[in-house]
């Protein structure tokens, strides 16, 4: 589950700034230059100060705010979120990387040379595996870590709960090289993604499945680690999780003495990076940007953000099983408008998004959602009508004498997020639907998220890999925890896994565009914006901030690379 992670905060509060350096033109009523998204490769946007080690200070501490410390703590799981991913990055191993553009980079300190082959037509890749590699409880990492992680995650034995066997599925074996220090895995024909695989392992004190799924519930096992830092302090009730260099590391040394996630709501850690509680925070909307902009040794990173922010609509619901009514629904939500409350004040625009494989820059990407949907209330109204839901005196339609009220949670404290549910409860009773907006903290979302409690719901999952069609089946095999909505049957599933399979980039680009347009003909999710990204962080922060695909969190590079300037 590296390449979409989920996170409630990705719509909660929307990442909101003004692009530089994009292409775009005008300024909007408040002076500012326009800035549009990217939709080609040279218009991406990435700032996060690079720094070799050698521009590094030894020593020092850093706090960053995270919104929730969720209770699954595996980030393999089909219940981990973002934050699961965020709290392991730095002290699980981290055997891959992205550059800023998201290409793999190997880890040397867990694997000292990765071949690629093509043996009998199919894709071989052996690993070479650092031999100082341990776990922290003394336990080799091996070839055994690589046999375990492709059986969790594989498909073939359903007690493991997992988001997606993506890649892993398309594995036929995982075998002992010339040593234990040696694995060699082989594909069932050529795999053109093979690079994203086995970026994390499961630990053998989880290779079986009862322990996969129970035994990193509100216990991050820091002896099942290894990575450059160790867990010092985690305290889910107080909100934070602390680290300190791990003793146990063979590799390059840490450069923090200290680093400590502390959970708090957006506005809080607005307020305690202007208090100099937190070294960084990102800004969701203009109030925020204002906020932050001002405050003395601050720099604003911006970036283009490769999230996908979206509306599920859960088609277990009563009132939602019937997918005219869903679509009617869309047809009656107006996206535009959203976008305009999401970067109100912020001179961005772009256009509206229509995929979920891949972003606008990225070639083969396709707007396969226009070609579903269009804003149209009077559409809505007659395609609600047609489904038998009826406008009653009260202005709100009914059926077999239920009416047409939904629940609509939200998550967080934003302005942003309050306005945008507004928006959306008034465009619903425009078509004659009641929707009730229950407002949760930000640490409820995976509480809401896997009790699937909501009729509708706002959310997004944020990708660190730029290999969009490998990941087609999180969002639309029908046995992924990322399909919320249920809406996409399990028909659709040969089609949907047969992409990753096919030999060449550009067929997987010509059938995952057909397989996202019939899935999307199921009208569970449809996307909102993607946004841009901007963090304000203290000035000589090294190695963090904002880049595409930057689905490791913020940081560039390997954890021990995060720290200050010199």
């Amino acid at each position: 589950m590296r390449r979409i992670a989920l996170s409630g905060l990705a719509f909660a509060a929307a990442a909101s700034l003004v692009l530089t350096g994009c292409s775009g033109g005008d300024t909007d009523n408040s002076g500012q230059k326009k800035s549009k998204g990217a939709t080609s490769e040279n218009e991406v946007l990435t700032s996060y100060n690079p720094q070799p080690a050698s521009n590094l200070k030894q020593g020092g501490k850093l706090t960053l705010p995270i919104v929730e410390i969720p209770d699954q703590l595996n980030p393999a799981n089909g219940n981990a979120s973002l934050y699961t991913s965020k709290i392991a990055w730095f002290y699980q191993p981290q055997l891959s990387f992205n550059d800023p553009k998201g290409n793999v980079t190997y880890n040397e300190d867990y694997l000292t040379d990765v071949k690629q082959a093509t043996v009998d037509g199919k894709t071989q890749v052996t690993y070479d595996i650092n031999p100082k590699a341990k776990w922290n409880d003394g336990q080799e990492i091996d070839w055994t870590a690589f046999r375990d992680t492709w059986s969790a995650q594989n498909g073939k034995n359903k007690e493991y709960d997992v988001s997606s066997t993506d890649g892993y599925s398309s594995i036929t074996s995982v075998k002992k090289g010339k040593d234990a220090k040696q694995a060699i895995v082989t594909f069932d024909g050529p795999f053109v993604y093979w690079k994203s695989l086995f970026y994390n392992l499961v630990n053998p004190h989880i290779a079986k499945a009862s322990a996969f799924n129970k035994a990193y519930v509100s216990n991050p096992h820091p002896e099942w680690g290894a990575g450059p830092y160790t867990i010092s302090k985690f305290d889910a009730k107080g909100g934070t999780v602390s680290y300190k260099p791990n003793p146990k590391w063979w590799g390059a040394a840490p450069h923090l003495d200290e680093f400590t996630f502390v959970q708090m709501e957006s506005s809080a850690s607005i307020n305690a990076f202007k208090n100099g509680q937190i070294d960084g925070v990102q800004a969701a909307n203009a109030e925020e940007l204002n906020q932050v902009k001002g405050v003395k040794g601050t720099e604003l990173r911006r970036g283009t953000t490769t999230s996908n922010n979206l509306l599920v609509f859960n088609s277990t619901s009563p009132q939602l099983k019937d997918p005219a009514v869903r679509k009617a629904l869309m047809e009656g939500i107006d996206r535009s408008q959203l976008a305009k409350i999401t970067f109100q004040g912020l001179g961005y625009t772009e256009p509206l998004p229509g995929s979920f494989t891949l972003f606008p820059f990225q070639k083969g990407y396709a707007d396969n959602f226009g070609k579903l949907v269009k804003f149209d209330a009077a559409t809505a109204k007659k395609d609600l009508d047609a489904a038998g839901w009826k406008v009653g005196s009260d202005g709100v339609r009914a059926k077999d004498g239920k009416k047409l009220e939904l629940t609509f949670p939200t998550i967080g404290d934003s302005s942003t997020v309050k306005a945008r549910a507004t928006a959306i409860a008034q465009m619903m009773k425009d078509i004659g639907i009641k929707l009730e907006i229950k407002a949760h903290p930000s640490a409820d979302f995976n509480k809401v998220f896997t009790e699937r409690s909501f009729d509708i719901f706002g959310m997004g999952f944020i990708s660190s890999d730029p290999n969009g069609m490998l990941y087609i089946c999180q969002m639309y095999c029908s046995d992924s925890t990322l399909n919320v909505s249920r809406s996409v049957p399990k028909s659709m599933d040969k089609a949907t896994k047969a992409v990753t399979n096919l030999p060449t980039l550009d067929e997987q680009l010509d059938a995952g565009n057909k397989a996202e347009l019939e899935a999307m003909g199921t009208y569970g999710i449809m996307p909102i914006h993607n946004g841009p990204t901007i963090w304000a962080v203290k000035k000589g922060l090294a190695n963090y901030g904002a880049a595409q695909f930057y689905g490791h969190y913020g940081v560039m590079g390997p954890p021990e690379l995060i720290g200050w300037q010199k």
